[in-house]
């Protein structure tokens, strides 16, 4: 029996409407706190009780996103949130805040923790260090192959996005919209960079739309529990008809989307659609155009358009401007076949636009349809008795449950009560989906009872029915207590990455704490015997497979390094008994996350995206800050063939490649320098200097800072920045 659940996208009431009636097992929502779609409609307190309540009643679980990076000062006001939710109902909870986990389990008992895609959970041994995790969204970048591994390895429910808007580097690893603007994609308001062109070559890091819906087979194939819609931000048609699609393939096993049916799936929304990497693609790049295409209509030849699809007045029309990088359309009012006016024109046929855009060569694109997808209704009926006695109560009663109104009925006046006005009134609880099946309707003649009396019974009565559909629940939440850590009187540490021998062997030479050194690397060996005054720690990449963890296993038996550097949650685990520390690709934002990493031997990065205030705040003051360095803002996979990206205003971010995937790096350096002390005043001690020149020259300038000697650095600051140090993100 197939029991592939589908779960789709809920931006607001209407689309948590189109999802339900068309076919969805389960929706995810957010509100307005702490969603990685902060820019979408979602809900307030009193809309998630109702949209819980809609859905149960239709069979249709609610998972709640609350899947953003938390900040220290903000970790009471986000379980505030999750118990306002339990309580409302909701059946499960998708968080990147993989730490609070146990709390979560402690103090919402039956409450499902989800682990969303921004947590970068790509392995069966990252997955398998969260116990409490329940289901788990796994990264995009992952291959059918690489799934069957996974699910081979584990037995919690593994989820995939199936459709709809990719992200090109890895959930939860993109730093570049933070950096150049404070909009973090963690926080949930990506400034969508990726979108830009580069290189005067179009749209080089534009991802394509995922559409896998004629994969199923193959999806039930890796062992896949549930298949997930992207559309938090979309229109409820594009819910509607997606999930229609969806539920369409699922209980249907082997059959494929007929042409027709593509093309309807791709006018609610495309950016061109991939099979994505899931079934092998080495790209999932759409250079041409980074936004909605809707459905290509043809190109202008000869003042005229050769249609590939149907078109209707009324419908929007967009015209493909390369210069400008957009498509510039309107609603069409005029088309002409033949020098005479028409209404439409079919697939095949030539017409005429009238419009300055209209030029041959000129790609032309059907960008909205006139007709809207009307939602499909799903109503459950419920059986009801209406008695109405002079003197009495007018009562409802139905599925064991009794409403009565707050007055008696009296003898009407001027106008009586009658079964088409109490119909009229029963036939509002379609807002819910309710339909009520009147078996049994006793009414005196000439009654009398206040409109607003009867809607006020039609509103407990839809009450009593939906209340149905939520458990009753009790939290155990208490707050969470961190107790500072003790200032140390400890001498800062400089650790240093490197990427030569002889930047080894210069790190090495300045006495620095520890050398951080590519654990692939062919020379690591010589690298660990270079290291006679300082600690050799093997740095692990953020992307790695389960191999790829077996491979490193075998690396530090062999070299037998000081310390090994955690880039990927599979590394937690790891049989290794030196010193561990944590990468800011872990995304430690709160000291929840810092105090687990450190019960596990482990001493972390914090976030790049705090600011030094936010830094400097966390009671536990055993970790390493970002000091110095061109940061990855973003890792993508597989290996591109470019090596520097240059956007439309001239920053170029190089690329380098790691372990067979792409690292794109942030344009200039950050380079805090004196900031540091402010660091230190405050108990910080070890600060990470990425270093790929000028080795002895940076780290003597930070030696005499931290040694407060005086010294002009004037030109090594020239081209850096300091970052999020004093902005950090929204």
């Amino acid at each position: 029996m197939n029991t592939l659940e589908l779960n789709s996208p809920a931006g607001d009431i209407e689309s948590l409407k189109a999802a339900v009636y068309n076919g969805a097992d389960s929706v995810y929502l957010g509100t307005k706190f702490f969603n990685a779609r902060r820019l979408a409609g979602n809900f307030s307190a009193a809309e998630l009780t109702d949209a819980v309540m809609f859905a149960h009643l239709h069979g249709v679980q609610v998972y709640l996103t609350l899947n953003t990076l938390v900040r220290d000062e903000e970790v009471s006001f986000w379980f505030t949130q999750l118990e306002e939710a339990y309580l409302a109902g909701i059946d499960g909870v998708i968080i990147q805040e993989l730490f609070f986990a146990p709390f979560i389990k402690k103090f919402f008992p039956g409450l499902r923790i989800h682990a969303s895609t921004q947590a970068s959970l790509m392995n069966f041994h990252g997955i398998s260090q969260f116990p409490e995790i329940d289901q788990v969204v796994l990264a995009r970048e992952l291959t059918k192959d690489e799934i069957k591994t996974i699910r081979s390895h584990t037995k919690k429910r593994l989820e995939m996005f199936v459709h709809g808007h990719l992200c090109i580097s890895y959930s939860g690893q993109c730093l570049i919209s933070s950096l150049i603007g404070k909009r973090s994609g963690n926080r949930g308001i990506c400034a969508s960079s990726c979108r830009k062109s580069y290189n005067d070559d179009g749209y080089l890091i534009s991802a394509k739309d995922l559409m896998l819906a004629n994969n199923i087979n193959d999806i039930l194939d890796a062992g896949i529990d549930v298949i997930k819609i992207e559309g938090r931000m979309k229109t409820p048609a594009y819910v509607g008809t997606t999930t229609r699609f969806y539920r369409q393939q699922i209980d249907s096993i082997g059959k494929k989307l007929s042409p027709e049916e593509t093309t309807l799936l791709a006018s609610q929304f495309n950016r061109d659609f991939t099979t994505g990497f899931f079934m092998g693609n080495e790209s999932i790049v759409g250079k041409e155009m980074p936004m909605n295409r809707g459905l290509f209509l043809g190109t202008v030849r000869d003042k005229k358009l050769v249609l590939q699809h149907d078109l209707h007045l009324g419908d929007g029309v967009g015209f493909w401007n390369a210069q400008k990088g957009k498509l510039e359309g309107f609603v069409l009012r005029n088309l002409s076949q033949k020098s005479e006016q028409v209404q439409e024109g079919k697939r095949g046929e030539s017409v005429f636009i009238p419009s300055k855009h209209f030029k041959d060569g000129a790609r032309v694109f059907l960008t909205s349809k006139k007709e809207k997808q009307d939602p499909q209704r799903k109503d459950v009926g419920f059986p009801l008795s209406i008695i109405g006695l002079l003197g009495k109560e007018l009562v409802f009663e139905g599925d064991g449950k009794k409403v009565s109104s707050s007055v008696a009925l009296q003898e009407s006046k001027t106008q009586p009560l009658t079964k088409d006005i109490i119909e009229a009134e029963l036939m509002k609880s379609e807002e819910w989906g309710i339909r009520w099946d009147i078996h049994i309707f006793m009414l005196d003649p000439d009654l009398f009872l206040p409109i607003s009396g009867l809607r006020k019974l039609r509103k407990e009565l839809e009450r009593v029915v939906l209340e149905k559909g939520t458990p009753k629940r009790t939290s155990h939440r208490e707050e969470i207590r961190i107790q500072p850590s003790s200032l140390q009187k400890t001498m800062p540490k400089l650790i240093v990455k490197v990427y030569t021998l002889d930047q080894v062997r210069e790190a090495n030479s300045m006495g620095v704490h520890a050398i951080y050194y590519d654990v692939f690397d062919r020379n690591v060996a010589e690298a660990k015997k270079l290291c006679t005054h300082s600690k050799l720690f093997l740095d692990t990449p953020v992307v790695i497979t389960d191999t790829d963890i077996e491979r490193i296993e075998d690396i530090i038996k062999k070299v037998k390094p000081h310390g090994i550097v955690i880039g990927n949650w599979g590394l937690l685990g790891i049989p290794f008994s030196g010193e561990k520390h944590g990468k800011f690709s872990l995304n430690i934002f709160n000291d929840v996350s810092l105090i687990a990493l450190r019960k596990k031997g482990i001493i972390p990065t914090v976030s790049v995206e705090l600011n030094a205030k936010q830094a400097v705040n966390l009671q536990q003051k055993d970790f390493i800050y970002y000091a110095h360095g061109h940061i990855p803002v973003m890792h993508f996979k597989g290996e591109f063939r470019e090596r520097s990206l240059t956007d439309e205003v001239g920053y170029t971010f190089p690329l380098r490649v790691v372990n067979g995937n792409t690292e794109m790096l942030y344009s200039r350096p950050i380079a805090l320098y004196e900031n540091i002390l402010e660091l230190v005043d405050h108990g910080v001690h070890y600060f990470l200097l990425d270093l790929n020149k000028d080795v002895s020259t940076i780290i003597q300038a930070y030696q005499n800072i931290l040694a407060h000697k005086k010294q002009d650095i004037t030109m090594l600051k020239k081209g850096t920045t300091i970052g999020n140090f004093v902005k950090g993100v929204a």
